[in-house]
C-alpha cells in the first residue's frame, strides 16, 4: 500500500524475515532529500532508523556491485514491495538481527535465482523506540489511507451514478427514437396501401 505526497512516498508492508518472524514496516521515502525513514515493529518491540544519502554512499561502497546511482532506487524498490512480491524480476529477502537490547540490524538482500543464493543489498541499524510511538505512526498512516480510499470510493460511486443516469437517459432517447421511427413507418405503409 502506498501513499504519495509531493516528493514523498509512504509504503506499509508486511515482512517475514528469514527466521519466519513477522514484521510490519512503514517506510517513508523522501525523493527530494533521498532519505528513507523506517518504522519497524513485530508488535512486541519497535525500531526506527533513517537511511540518508551518506549511508547510501557508504553502503554502495560496501557492496561494490551496486553503484551509488543504482543503489538508492534498488533499495527503494525493496522497501516498497516487501519480500512477497517479484519486482522487475527481483525478489527481496529481509533479515532482522538483534545487536543488543536497544538495537536491531535490518538487512535486505536480493534473491539470485540463477545462483540459488542471496546478494546483500544493504543494511541499517535501527534504534528501539517505544512500541506505542511506532504503532501509532503505523495506525495513523493506515487510518489516513482508509480515509483516502473511502473518499476515492465515494467519488467513484458518484461518478458511476452520474454515468448510470446518462445511460438511462440515452436509452430512453433511443427508445423514443425507435418508437417515432416505427410510427412514421406505419403511417407511410398506411398511406401507400
Amino acid at each position: 500500500m502506498a501513499y504519495m505526497t509531493n516528493d514523498e512516498f509512504i509504503y506499509f508492508i508486511k515482512i517475514t524475515d528469514d527466521s519466519n518472524e513477522k514484521y510490519y514496516m512503514k517506510s517513508t521515502i523522501d525523493e527530494q532529500n533521498h532519505t528513507i525513514l523506517i518504522h519497524l515493529t513485530n508488535f512486541k518491540s519497535s525500531w526506527v532508523g533513517v537511511l540518508d544519502q551518506e549511508h547510501v554512499r557508504i553502503l554502495a561502497k560496501k557492496f561494490p556491485s551496486e553503484s551509488n546511482d543504482s543503489f538508492y532506487p534498488h533499495t527503494q524498490r525493496a522497501f516498497s514491495k516487501g519480500n512477497n512480491t517479484n519486482v522487475d524480476g527481483k525478489t527481496y529477502v529481509f533479515t532482522c538481527k538483534k545487536l543488543d537490547k536497544n538495537r536491531l540490524e535490518f538487512i535486505w538482500k536480493e534473491k539470485i535465482e540463477a545462483l540459488s543464493s542471496l546478494k546483500i543489498i544493504g543494511s541499517i541499524e535501527l534504534q528501539e523506540r517505544p512500541n506505542d510511538e511506532v504503532l501509532s505512526k503505523i495506525m495513523d498512516y493506515t487510518i489516513n489511507e482508509m480515509e483516502i480510499l473511502r473518499s476515492a470510493n465515494e467519488q467513484k460511486r458518484t461518478e458511476i451514478q452520474r454515468i448510470d443516469g446518462q445511460l438511462h437517459k440515452a436509452l430512453e432517447t433511443v427508445k423514443r427514437t425507435v418508437d417515432i421511427k416505427e410510427q412514421i413507418e406505419n403511417d407511410l405503409y398506411r398511406k401507400v396501401s
